[in-house]
């Protein structure tokens, strides 16, 4: 198993039980952009299940439909803090009965899903929660990068590297030391999404081996790093892409 920078240190032994008891339901917990989605998706991979479908669920989808399209692999229901308390209920006794009712065949017809479930949400679950008698062995906490303290430098190196390889900017393989005391002393509240826009904006922008603190967006403008407009990042990202092709 490749350890990956955004599974902490604190969780790694739990994290791998979780893959490895492909049968038990995990809840993980932690702010928006803490790496919920990509451990779910981690331990799907490493799990017996690996080679069977990963199915995302969100509200508003029908359960059943997205159940049936997991069979035999993992369901992630995600963020359950967006469903309706009924819903909540309702995704409970699913996970505790892998039934649902299939709507699509005449009269409905009640069928068990051999499906692994991970669920998703920003907070721990309550001792009152309908989800409190399901998630019994594996709940993670996956704190934000703001409390990862020595993990910090790690998950900026890994993700660099990671980065500059799918932006074809290989070359690029070291941040200064001014721009990671920059990135260390930000308060991340968006986390890895955050921390990936800010190191894909510098890896474009500079023209050598290393992003300095210059190549960064401006860390004390949310504007300026580009996380509320996903179509003003695109454009800026398509320009530097441009820019560096003609080697301004």
């Amino acid at each position: 198993m490749k350890w990956v920078s955004f599974i902490p240190a604190v969780s790694r032994r739990l994290v791998v039980r979780a893959a490895q008891f492909d049968t038990e339901p995990v809840y993980l917990s932690g702010e928006t952009g803490s790496g919920k989605s990509a451990i779910a998706r981690w331990i799907h991979q490493n799990s017996p299940r690996g080679a069977k479908p990963l199915i995302l669920f969100s509200a508003g989808e029908s359960l059943a439909a997205r159940a049936l399209e997991a069979e035999e692999g993992t369901l992630v229901i995600q963020e359950l803090g967006n469903f309706s308390p009924s819903e909540r209920t309702e995704l409970a006794r699913f996970i505790r009965t892998r039934a649902v009712v299939d709507g699509s065949e005449s009269g409905g017809v009640r069928k068990m899903v051999r499906a692994r479930v991970i669920a998703t949400g920003v907070e721990p679950i309550g001792e009152f929660s309908p989800f409190d008698p399901v998630f019994k062995d594996f709940r993670i906490h996956l704190p934000g990068l703001g409390e990862r303290g020595a993990e910090l430098d790690d998950i900026i190196d890994n993700l660099l590297g990671e980065m500059a390889h799918e932006l074809k900017r290989d070359h690029v393989r070291t941040i200064s030391s001014e721009a990671r005391a920059a990135l260390r002393a930000h308060p991340w509240r968006a986390n890895f999404r955050e921390l990936r826009n800010i190191l894909r904006y510098g890896i474009l922008r500079t023209r050598g081996a290393s992003v300095e603190a210059a190549h960064l967006p401006d860390l004390k403008d949310p504007q300026g790093i580009l996380l509320e407009s996903r179509e003003g990042f695109r454009a800026t990202e398509e320009r530097l892409i441009r820019e560096a092709a003609l080697g301004k």
